[in-house]
């Protein structure tokens, strides 16, 4: 059995029978660690190895081109695909998986990308928890955002309650590049609008 860490909402920090997050904050709705991340749990004898694990970032969306290269399948050429062939992680030929980076919405809104270990936000995401950093200045992780990306490394500090940007400003070149390659993607394939379940108007 392989545990993969996969990213998607399961998870609310703030109600304790929706489970716990672990050291990650965030809770269900937001894009922080501790919403996104959680384990997931893949069973094949005979094709994947018992008792191995992997640490690589492996999103909801891969699932549809891994399974499809699994069994075969042919992915629509005539549209962009989220979701990339994460097949070598299953099968132990990656241990770091062929996804480096992933796009975190809310709504429409673009609001953060995680690449690698390091986490680069557009929007802010208060933390919770106290000390020093909970101070509103503008390198703290409670300040407010000012036009610049907020930085966090998952491994230095999980709690993501320490804003690194103005310590490793190298570290939003990566995912600033993730985003204009989706920009660019968007001129010819549009997105369709986000879908809203508060919205109870009549259809026409």
């Amino acid at each position: 059995m392989v545990g993969v860490s996969a990213n998607h909402v399961i998870v609310d920090a703030d109600s304790v029978d929706r489970g716990s997050p672990g050291p990650f904050r965030g809770g269900l709705g937001d894009v922080t660690e501790g919403s996104i991340r959680t384990c997931a749990m893949v069973r094949w004898p005979g094709h994947i190895d018992p008792d191995t694990t992997s640490y690589a970032m492996f999103s909801i969306m891969d699932f549809l081109p891994t399974l499809a290269s699994i069994v075969g399948g042919k992915l629509p050429t005539d549209r962009p695909i989220d979701g990339i062939d994460q097949s070598d992680v299953l099968f132990g030929k990656s241990e770091a998986g062929h996804r480096e980076d992933l796009l975190s919405f809310i709504g429409p809104e673009l609001v953060a990308v995680p690449w690698k270990h390091w986490r680069v936000y557009f929007t802010d995401m208060h933390p919770t928890g106290e000390g020093t950093q909970r101070l509103s200045d503008t390198a703290s992780a409670n300040g407010q955002m000012t036009g610049y990306p907020k930085v966090y490394n998952v491994e230095m500090a999980p709690t993501e309650d320490l804003n690194v940007s103005g310590l490793f400003t190298w570290a939003a070149g990566p995912p600033l590049e993730a985003v204009h390659k989706y920009e660019l993607s968007l001129r010819e394939h549009p997105n369709p609008p986000a879908p809203n379940i508060t919205n109870f108007g009549r259809g026409g």
